[in-house]
């Protein structure tokens, strides 16, 4: 038996156990945040799972835990589009990570992805009864008693967090000398970009991470007095318009984003997004947004955006640091090194393809950057 809903009416622990004690065989699909994950289920227990956020994806999440550099991420990737061999296969062929150590981190990859769900406010979701994927997936057999309990625990260890961390626009900085000894891995890679420039969102995506890793960091830092915050500012439209949205505020953002679809798909495409994170439930919101994804692709081509392409910087670096980016503008800008195609930086991104491209065009038009001569 298939169930529909949303999870505020049912909330992910429920739907989870309800899975477990039934000994459900199936898919999990759950949206939300403008991400799709997928929970996969054998006898009620999780088998595997799959996200559409990109730094959740196998390569990132290593990179993120220090096991591999982008520099071998971005091999590996070449290496499967040309064989189609599993990406992980190829890590471990080519000495990057051992295979043990490979399929720990699959496991613990799946577990977060999940854990990070209890962390939302809202989203839709759909169960698909006998429904598997036919792709060959390491299994896992992951016990839901334990997820339930550990993202339970971690939905309180955020409510604490936002006391002290309103939200990721925050910009931290380091007071006093860590104790480095003390810190996992995957904070040792972190500690480097909290510089008291970067916001937390930034630091998430320099580092393939998620805004919960960096600013659990961050509030341990607090509590120590070893990190201190420059600034606190809401900037972005979704915070702005309030994360309830109404149905009233869902079509206002849907009629805004129409009317500017043929003219400037960009901004149409924003507005859509904006709509789809206030319901996510609301199917008008995808079909805009993939409506909108097409004429920027069309927009794209005609200004000559491709993969194959090389870009420079085209201003002083002085200059540069003057100038306001986004955290997604600036890490597609700290990657250009005047080597890498427009293609590499695209494997290497934990954004999607789409909206890199889209900043390219941007960058380009704004002549930040410049294509090398063939």
């Amino acid at each position: 038996m298939g169930i529909t809903g949303n999870l505020k009416t049912m909330q992910l622990s429920e739907l989870l156990q309800w899975l477990s004690l039934g000994q459900k065989a199936g898919t999990l699909l759950i949206n939300g945040h403008g991400v799709e994950k997928r929970i996969y289920f054998q006898n009620g227990r999780i088998n595997s799972s799959s996200s559409s956020d990109q730094r959740e994806y196998l390569g990132h999440f290593l990179v993120s835990h220090g096991y591999i550099t982008e520099e071998e991420l971005k091999m590996a990737m070449e290496v499967q589009e040309e064989s189609n061999i599993l990406l992980g296969k190829i890590l471990v062929m080519i000495n990057a990570i051992s295979e043990t150590d490979l399929l720990r981190l699959m496991r613990k990859k799946a577990e977060e992805s999940i854990y990070d769900v209890f962390l939302w406010e809202e989203g839709s979701f759909e169960f698909v009864d006998g429904e598997l994927p036919d792709l060959k997936m390491v299994p896992l057999s992951l016990d839901v008693t334990g997820i339930i309990m550990e993202g339970l625990r971690r939905y309180d260890e955020w409510q604490r967090i936002r006391l002290r961390v309103p939200d990721d626009t925050v910009v931290p900085q380091i007071v006093r000398p860590l104790n480095i000894d003390e810190l996992s891995e995957r904070e040792k890679l972190i500690v480097p970009y909290i510089d008291g420039q970067r916001s937390i969102e930034e630091i998430a995506l320099q580092t393939h991470n998620a805004e919960f890793n960096v600013a659990r960091l961050v509030f341990e830092g607090l509590r120590n007095e070893t990190m201190g915050l420059v600034q606190v500012e809401r900037s972005r439209q979704a915070v702005a318009v309030g994360a309830g949205g109404s149905e009233s505020e869902v079509e206002q953002f849907l009629a805004r984003g129409k009317a500017h679809l043929k003219d400037d798909p960009q901004k149409a495409y924003r507005m859509f997004k904006v709509a789809s994170d206030l319901d996510p439930s609301d199917g008008r919101a995808a079909d805009a947004i993939r409506q909108a994804e097409r004429e920027i692709k069309g927009a794209l081509e005609k200004d000559g955006i491709t993969g194959d392409r090389i870009p420079e910087i085209a201003i002083p670096v002085s200059k540069l640091t003057e100038l306001p980016f986004s955290p997604h503008e600036g890490f597609v800008l700290s990657r250009i090194n005047g080597v890498w195609d427009v293609k590499s930086i695209m494997k290497i991104s934990p954004i999607k393809e789409l909206e890199v491209l889209m900043i390219f065009q941007s960058l380009s038009k704004k002549e930040v950057i410049r294509w090398k001569k063939k």
